[in-house]
């Protein structure tokens, strides 16, 4: 998984100074590769049909981390305009620290830096994708966001023991 930038940057062929142009597109890319599973089973038949259902870049799909689980406590937030990359939270004075993901809006975000207990600044990246109204809450436990396939070309691989093996490139929706 990564967060991809549009950032530019220019060199002077004679002095080698640079200059740096840092745009507003960031987006969620992953790559995904689900566990071998056997011809036949209910999940190869279920994954298989899904790829296929999504139809190249034209569908999308809601995804997060299983892995992202997180004990913290959903928080409401104060309003924000749209590509913030900080916001206040208007309840709980829990921790939260650098690396946590949450969800707000149905987008994913990261925390860059900790928020120690008592304090309201939450920093995250990337950008508010969306201006944020007071009270949207903050999930915690397996924030997802809404993804497509990168390519229309979808394929699987299957061995000489009819074995199956998904993996296949997402984006995030915008």
């Amino acid at each position: 998984m990564r967060l991809r930038r549009v950032v530019a940057i220019a060199e002077s062929p004679f002095t080698l100074d640079t200059q740096v142009y840092t745009h507003q597109g960031a987006r969620w890319e992953a790559e995904i590769s689900l566990p071998p599973l056997k011809h036949g089973s209910t999940e190869a038949k279920s994954v298989e049909a899904f790829i296929v259902g999504l139809k190249g870049r034209e569908g999308t799909f809601t995804f997060g981390n299983p892995l992202h689980t997180s004990t913290l406590s959903n928080n409401t937030v104060s309003s924000a305009a749209i590509r913030a990359e900080s916001f206040t939270l208007g309840s709980g004075t829990a921790a939260v620290s650098a690396g946590t993901y949450f969800e707000l809006n149905s987008f994913l975000y990261l925390v860059t830096s900790d928020k120690a207990a008592g304090a309201t600044t939450l920093n995250f990246q990337p950008p508010l994708r969306s201006a944020v109204t007071s009270s949207l809450v903050v999930k915690y436990n397996l924030p997802t966001t809404t993804w497509r396939m990168s390519a229309n070309d979808v394929g699987w691989s299957i061995n000489e023991a009819s074995i199956y093996g998904f993996s296949f490139a997402c984006v995030e929706a915008l």
